[in-house]
């Protein structure tokens, strides 16, 4: 599985005022060209910012613990699944400790802002796409200022130069990670498809299924968690489920499995599917102001998801049946191909058969 990463998905926004577009724009292009002379060499500043990172990303453990569980279990899945673990995941977190103990000396230090320097050097480097969200009767006249001002736009075709071949060693996950928690956050991940495969469809309406006829019940009001359910991340091509602030361990990865049986030994009913429909409906139709609209159509279109494929997939999700489910469960969940990520304390951690990994 390789992932191809874009350096100019490197973002910069501007709010610009109509009247003022030409002036903003003249006195602004630094930031959004070269976003200003960036300096590398102020090793107390990178040392301060090392330390605020760290401090923020591990007092978000808990707020965010089931996220965190849900990233590290997939983590195995997909060279995308493992690079969110190691940006914004618990091994992302366990990095930055890391370069945060070893700042504390000059040299290492010194060689970290080195390797700042390149990548940002290597950034600046790639083609550029500039987007203007604005009155459609003044577009000409943005257009015209945007390219005697805000140069490279010529060259936002090329795009091959900026691609990196991601193909890192996978692995399956079955991990226990520790941290000063009291509760336990629980995910299971399985192989699934990306939102451009006739399955996806089905897979997200599933979470919803899985939720409300099942997971709710057992893991919240029955289990004592604060939370719980299931859903297929399409961005990953992964099915996950997860317990928030849960007080138990085995009894939720349990639950996970027992509701795949539910799925497949019951009859569903229409009302069940129907409100899991209407749950994905809603949030892909959940209404944004028009520069929303066109900034998220942008950004979607950078990375192969346009109307035509929104379009297509909300028609698929309006078409799941109770067989299309139960068949993409018994497809894509099947035991052996679960991944499995805990998070919580050290004394509870032992109990879990899993792999240890502090954070």
């Amino acid at each position: 599985d390789v992932v191809n990463i874009r350096f100019d998905n490197a973002q910069n926004n501007v709010d610009i005022m109509d009247h003022q577009i030409q002036y903003n724009i003249d006195f602004r292009s630094p930031w959004i060209i070269k976003t200003q002379p960036v300096r590398f060499d102020e090793h107390g500043r990178l040392r301060e910012l090392l330390a605020q990172i760290r401090a923020h990303r591990e007092s978000s453990i808990v707020g965010n613990g089931h996220i965190l569980a849900m990233t590290a279990a997939a983590s195995g899945l997909s060279a995308n699944a493992y690079l969110s673990q190691r940006w914004g995941g618990l091994s992302g977190l366990k990095l930055i400790k890391e370069w945060d103990k070893q700042a504390d000396d000059p040299s290492s230090l010194a060689n970290l802002a080195e390797q700042l320097a390149a990548i940002h050097h290597k950034v600046l480097q790639q083609p550029r796409q500039y987007l203007l969200v604005g009155e459609e009767n003044r577009l000409d006249d943005y257009a015209s200022v945007m390219a005697t001002h805000l140069p490279g736009s010529e060259n936002s075709s090329n795009t091959s130069s900026n691609l990196i071949n991601y193909a890192p060693s996978l692995k399956d996950i079955h991990q226990c990670w520790t941290a000063n928690t009291q509760v336990s956050f629980c995910a299971k991940a399985y192989p699934t498809v990306p939102m451009t495969h006739t399955d996806a469809a089905p897979l997200t309406v599933l979470g919803g299924v899985l939720r409300n006829g099942y997971l709710h019940r057992a893991i919240r009001e029955q289990g004592g968690a604060y939370g719980g359910g299931a859903s297929q991340d399409n961005q990953s091509g992964a099915f996950r489920f997860f317990s928030y602030r849960d007080p138990r361990i085995d009894g939720t990865l349990a639950d996970f499995d027992q509701s795949i049986r539910w799925l497949l030994d019951n009859p569903l009913g229409d009302e069940k599917i129907e409100e899991a429909i209407l749950g994905v409906v809603s949030s892909l139709d959940k209404p944004s102001t028009p520069a929303g609209e066109a900034i998220s159509t942008f950004h979607g279109e950078l990375n192969g998801r346009n109307k035509a494929t929104l379009t297509a997939f909300r028609t698929q999700v309006l078409s799941v049946t109770e067989d299309k489910l139960k068949q993409v469960a018994v497809t894509y969940l099947a035991e052996e191909k679960a991944q499995t990520a805990i998070i919580t304390n050290a004394d509870k951690a032992a109990d879990t058969g899993l792999e240890i990994l502090s954070v």
